[in-house]
């Protein structure tokens, strides 16, 4: 079964428990009868199709089981690099991407390269990306020419070359030799015999002069031959070294170039030298050899070598090829990284507690079924009420385990999806019909599940978990299409953020009011359904805990929430003024309005581990918690405001309400101001830094109105979606799911598991993506109760 909505997500807690339903309660510590009023989808439907995605994902492993022994054998997967869809782009180009590349800088590059031999032979293309790894390296580098430099010629290009960039003892060596032939089998015996000369990179290609010289087959034949020999030899140099090769086709030239030297360059022959090489390649190709292939690559006007964008782009692709397995795994990328490579021991651990968990669950089954039934009844008295996985016939044992399986995969799949490239990755092109439909669709979902609610009053549970539904699908629309490109609707999804935590700090501050003081119990509780997920994905994704900023975001506003709540007078003082709370509440305000200007003067407080630890970012500094918590600071006392209010005062309650002039023109009033501020906000808006400050000192504004559109018009009010109801109740564990179930490379490109079909994607990837929501919902749930129950029966 699901969470508990009020205490997970900070909603309105339902004080009375609804009246008798045919349909069995929700388990214990949950307020309220959630399948009397959802009564879709049916528990045994979303069991089903668990059941088949769990089959559909397995058969899609199964046919990809090529890639998994090219992963193994190569400790690599770098389609997406070696086919040069990297090289070349231009915008909107919508390329089917394997993973996400590696952006080299010069600091970068030599870390990777540091006291390596960089050897590079073939023609001028090779030459040129010779020129362009050493100026990455070093713009002004002091090149030292080797004194076995080959003999000036006409065309001093033509010529050996050493380079040494002295700070990281990089060699970066140039042969020039155009014809694959006897000098480069003689150079490879000598590389393959010494050691100690060995290059750690070697990067070779070479065909555009024989094809120009000789206009015969000829040429092609001698090309077949002394190429299988030169591919034989480096395999074996490549398996008995650490060395990585890069072969680099040949890319097509410009054949509308005129010229006496350009008459014999045409694209057929080009690919009939590709050709010769890729009929080999596949016989000698060993792990650490790679074939580049640039394609369709941008060139000179001489229609033949490559433009200095193409070029360096090319340069970086070599690069993630050769240093992406060998680079820190905290750059989070997936391109070229080995299966293992990035395993962690947090992984290992994690890994080893899923094993032991399905051990321990098939023995709980054997037992169920073999040993005797009063020994393993001893196991099962527990108070623990049903959760919808299991009924109460196991013992609290078997139940964790059950969960630890459950979530052991999904996590297996989010890494699997994410972090390796067994599934392909699709880049994000924003257009505003791929934004608008899905929308639309949603909306005529919502419209159609419309019902009455039970309890009519403003921001009633229905309602807002409602709020939270749709708000999460719109920002699952947003974030799949790359709408945080429009700046109109990035402060869209910035409103919504700051309403979800209004949200969170009314409903916390509403228990508090008619519940009173919060245990140390059910805060251990809340904050364990807030993080569970969070922290499993931290350990599995290797992430910092701020990486998902949203939960560390809701968590915060809780504790706020509670402290606001016990400074006295304490929130469920009912004989203390109510005017106490506001004065309170605007003290609050002033102090998190100060915080946005002076966040040094508060930050101190988590600068000491261990939360310095959660709060730090990839640059272990405190910027990122610093923006994202300073974005939003003001709707932590709007919500708490706002539950003062309509629980303290009953006649504010009431207007809202009723039926009065003053409430429709306060009605319209709202919608006119949100709608002025959003557009305003859309087109208005040039710099982020400076709207962001619009938007937090503003924000509560449009918070408070929209409050006022929902509720004192009475159709509204009195009526609530089941559809976004239920994503609502989902919606925490949606948000963090998206970010490698639903996307992929954390948020930056889309996840594909049907290629050449993106509507049937959508469908299947979505469906995967709610059903892993719905069952961490539910393990989350099942292993909050067995702790309780256990705790129960203790006390």
């Amino acid at each position: 079964m699901p969470p508990n909505t009020a205490a997970n997500h900070g909603l309105p807690v339902q004080l009375s428990t609804p009246g008798a339903s045919s349909i069995k309660p929700m388990p214990s510590g949950v307020q309220g009868n959630r399948e009397e009023w959802l009564p879709l989808p049916p528990a045994r439907l979303l069991q089903l199709m668990k059941s088949l995605a769990m089959v559909y994902v397995v058969a899609y492993l199964i046919t990809q089981r090529h890639q998994w022994k090219t992963m193994i054998r190569d400790k690599s997967k770098c389609d997406c690099i070696l086919n040069g869809y990297t090289v070349g782009r231009e915008e909107g180009q919508h390329n089917q991407l394997d993973c996400t590349p590696r952006q080299f800088d010069s600091q970068t590059a030599k870390t990777c390269l540091r006291n390596s031999k960089v050897l590079f032979i073939g023609d001028s293309r090779i030459r040129a990306l010779q020129e362009r790894l050493i100026v990455l390296l070093d713009p002004n580098p002091k090149r030292e020419l080797s004194k076995r430099a080959a003999k000036p010629r006409k065309d001093p290009r033509h010529r050996n070359k050493t380079t040494i960039i002295a700070d990281a003892n990089v060699h970066v060596l140039l042969i020039w030799d155009t014809y694959i032939g006897k000098s480069w089998l003689a150079m490879l015996r000598y590389l393959k015999s010494n050691p100690l000369d060995g290059a750690d990179l070697i990067v070779a290609g070479a065909a555009l002069w024989t094809i120009r010289r000789d206009p015969s087959l000829e040429g092609l034949d001698h090309y077949k031959v002394y190429t299988k020999s030169v591919l034989r030899l480096a395999s074996s140099l490549v398996r008995e070294s650490d060395t990585n090769l890069v072969w680099v086709r040949q890319a097509n030239v410009n054949e509308s170039v005129p010229g006496p030297r350009r008459s014999n360059m045409t694209n057929a022959r080009v690919r009939m030298f590709n050709a010769a090489v890729d009929s080999v390649w596949p016989r000698f190709r060993t792990p650490g050899m790679f074939m580049f292939d640039p394609g369709h690559v941008p060139l000179l006007r001489d229609g033949v070598h490559f433009t200095e964008d193409a070029t360096d782009e090319t340069v970086q692709a070599i690069l993630n090829v050769h240093c992406n397995s060998q680079l820190p795994v905290t750059d989070r990328k997936t391109c070229c990284q080995g299966l293992l490579h990035s395993i962690t021991a947090p992984q290992v651990v994690l890994l080893v507690i899923f094993v032991c968990s399905i051990v321990i669950l098939f023995w709980g089954v054997c037992c169920r079924h073999r040993c005797s039934r009063s020994l393993f009844r001893s196991l099962s008295q527990t108070s623990i009420r049903d959760t919808g996985l299991k009924r109460n016939t196991s013992s609290p044992v078997v139940m964790i385990c059950q969960c630890i399986t459950l979530l052991g995969i999904v996590l297996l799949y989010t890494y699997l999806a994410d972090r390796t490239p067994v599934f392909t990755k699709e880049e994000k092109h924003f257009n505003w019909t791929s934004f608008a439909v899905p929308l639309a669709i949603l909306g005529i979902l919502g419209f159609v599940t419309y019902q009455p609610v039970k309890d009519a009053s403003v921001l009633n549970r229905q309602q807002t978990c409602e709020t939270r539904g749709w708000m999460q699908l719109v920002l699952l629309v947003y974030h799949y299409t790359g709408g945080s490109k429009i700046l109109g609707l990035y402060y869209v999804a910035r409103l919504i953020v700051a309403m979800y935590i209004f949200l969170s700090a009314f409903g916390h501050y509403t228990y508090g009011l008619k519940r009173g003081a919060s245990s140390w119990s059910r805060v251990a509780e809340v904050l364990f359904r807030l993080n569970l997920y969070t922290v499993l994905l931290c350990l599995t994704m290797d992430v910092p805990y701020l990486h998902y900023y949203f939960v560390p975001l809701i968590s915060a506003c809780y504790l706020l929430v509670l402290l606001v709540a016990a400074i006295p007078p304490v929130a469920w003082d009912q004989n203390k003024s109510p005017w106490m709370q506001v004065l309170k509440a605007i003290c609050f305000t002033l102090v998190v309005a100060l915080y946005r200007v002076q966040p040094d003067m508060f930050n101190w407080i988590i600068s000491f581990p261990p939360l310095s630890q959660l709060f730090l970012d990839d640059d272990i500094s405190l910027h990122e918690w610093t923006f994202r918590f300073g974005l939003d600071v003001l709707a932590v006392p709007s919500g708490i405001l706002c539950a003062v209010m309509l629980h303290r005062f009953p006649q504010i309650n009431g207007w809202i309400c009723s039926r009065s002039i003053g409430n429709n023109l306060m009605t319209i009033l709202s919608a006119v101001t949100l709608v002025v501020y959003c557009g305003m906000m859309a087109t208005n808006c040039t710099s982020k830094p400076e709207c962001n400050l619009v938007h937090t000192y503003l924000s509560p504004i449009m918070l408070g109105g929209f409050v006022l559109v929902r509720n004192t018009w009475e159709p509204l009010r009195k009526h609530y979606s089941q559809f976004f109801d239920w994503v609502g109740i989902y919606s925490l564990e949606l948000f963090i799911a998206q970010y490698h179930v639903l996307l992929a490379n954390d948020t930056r490109s889309l996840l594909v598991l049907v290629e050449g079909n993106p509507i049937l994607n959508i469908c299947i990837v979505t469906t995967i993506f709610v059903l892993v929501s719905h069952t961490v919902a539910e393990c989350t749930q099942m292993v909050v109760n067995v702790m309780k129950g256990l705790a129960t029966e203790n006390d």
